[in-house]
């Protein structure tokens, strides 16, 4: 119990220690959960399965201003191991031609009403170009059952 909460007290304080930093990109998407888990620990009907798509901006590169896409959520999924192993873990791969400073996962979990119970996260440093990294954004909370979706967003920060 004490690693997490010395895992929440570093990502908060990295958070904050960036937060004047210009971010380049963020990107979010939506995945959902069922209470009853298989073994493995994905949801039985495989809803957690990222589709690729971003939620809430549109991407049709029809000369509006947006950036680049440096990262690309390849996969994510649920996980629930018991009351002190949840959150969701996937890979972001770096899709730019340049090593990137910091990228960041936030998941937002999220109960039935769709209110924001928890925020997990994971970050790396130095992402080499093309290179895949493997998060895993855990929940720190002590209501797990009370998860019924969550948001992704990634973002890339330069320094």
């Amino acid at each position: 119990m004490r690693r997490r909460n010395l895992l929440a007290t570093l990502g908060t304080a990295s958070t904050i220690a960036i937060a004047g930093c210009s971010s380049e990109e963020s990107e979010r998407q939506e995945g959902s959960t069922n209470e009853e888990s298989s073994d493995d620990g994905s949801s039985d009907d495989g809803s957690s399965e990222s589709d690729n798509t971003e939620s809430g901006s549109a991407n049709d590169n029809s000369g509006s201003d947006e950036p680049e896409q440096l990262v690309n959520l390849v996969e994510h999924e649920f996980y629930n191991e018991g009351q002190f192993d949840v959150g969701v873990e996937g890979v972001v791969e770096n899709v730019s031609d340049q090593e990137l400073s910091y990228v960041e996962v936030s998941v937002y979990f999220l109960d039935s009403e769709g209110t924001q119970i928890e925020e997990g996260l994971d970050n790396t440093s130095d992402l080499a170009a093309g290179r895949r990294w493997e998060f895993d954004a855990t929940y720190l909370g002590d209501e797990a059952d009370r998860i019924d979706s969550y948001e992704i967003e990634t973002e890339v920060s330069d320094f």
